[in-house]
């Protein structure tokens, strides 16, 4: 089974005085790179969060956040002194310019440190959040699995294009070999007279020439590299991006190989169409886990 990097989760709940949002979102990435972003309450748990985060999404450019809003006075109290120092400040302003005081407590409460929080979690309340993230980490994998499942498909189907595309190959070799040697023969008999050629030596000659066009051990190498990315699909390793790269990257080695040593047009266009269709594998496999 493939995963995807690409994936989104998110969970809410309300409790604790709080209302509490929270959305991971994953995308594509050599390596795993976290970026986490809450209020400083939650800085005490980011460890163990992060944690979670290693051992579900293993790969890929993960953005953590946690918002939060206080509903209700028990978790979150005023600083009266601060206001009224506030007020105090402000009315005396107002007055010094004849502005009205109409607005002046809505202003205050927009001001820093107006709002009292808590410093620290409780054990409930900590062990609520890691619940929390825990859920909208499953909605992640489950996305990621999701699309995984969609790629696996197209890469089953790409990978037998390539492999159908190759059958055509070893269809026109033989032929290929012929008009090769035929080449060959056809220069020689307009440039040198019959009877200056040494047929054994020429035989030999031909023999290793027509050794440095033969792609049979390219074909060879292709087929296998094919069915090995089909039965590294089945593998239960969740962690096969980059294998499955380095698989593809032999399989265009290939592919390139029975291009520049066919000499054959028709064979070059079929090469063509392979190329195509192991590009579009490889575009997809950067969003592979």
């Amino acid at each position: 089974m493939l995963y995807s990097m690409t994936g989104f989760g998110s969970a809410f709940f309300e409790g604790f005085g709080k209302r509490v949002q929270l959305e991971i979102r994953a995308l594509n990435g050599k390596q795993l790179d976290i970026n986490f972003k809450s209020p400083p309450i939650y800085r005490a748990i980011e460890p163990q969060l992060r944690k979670l985060i290693s051992q579900k999404l293993h790969r890929g450019k993960i953005d953590a956040y946690i918002n939060m809003t206080f509903t209700g006075e028990e978790v979150a109290t005023f600083n009266e002194p601060l206001i009224e120092a506030y007020g105090r400040s402000l009315q005396s302003i107002n007055d010094k310019l004849g502005l009205s005081n109409n607005n002046l407590l809505s202003v205050i409460m927009d001001l820093p440190n107006v709002l009292l929080t808590p410093d620290k979690m409780s054990d409930e309340e900590i062990q609520a959040t890691i619940q929390l993230f825990e859920e909208a980490l499953a909605k992640v994998v489950e996305y990621r699995t999701t699309e995984g499942a969609t790629l696996e498909e197209d890469f089953k189907l790409r990978i037998n294009l390539i492999v159908q595309k190759l059958e055509k190959v070893k269809e026109l070799e033989p032929n290929r070999i012929n008009l090769v040697r035929l080449r060959l023969q056809q220069t020689l008999d307009k440039y040198i007279q019959k009877k200056d050629i040494d047929e054994n030596r020429l035989e030999q000659e031909l023999v290793y020439y027509l050794d440095k066009f033969d792609i049979t051990e390219e074909i060879v190498r292709l087929s296998s590299n094919c069915q090995l990315f089909l039965d590294t699909l089945e593998q239960s390793d969740k962690k096969k991006g980059k294998k499955l790269n380095f698989i593809s990257q032999e399989i265009g080695r290939e592919i390139n190989t029975i291009g520049s040593k066919a000499n054959d047009k028709d064979i070059q266009a079929v090469v063509v169409e392979m190329k195509d269709e192991l590009e579009k594998i490889k575009e997809q496999l950067l969003n592979i886990v």
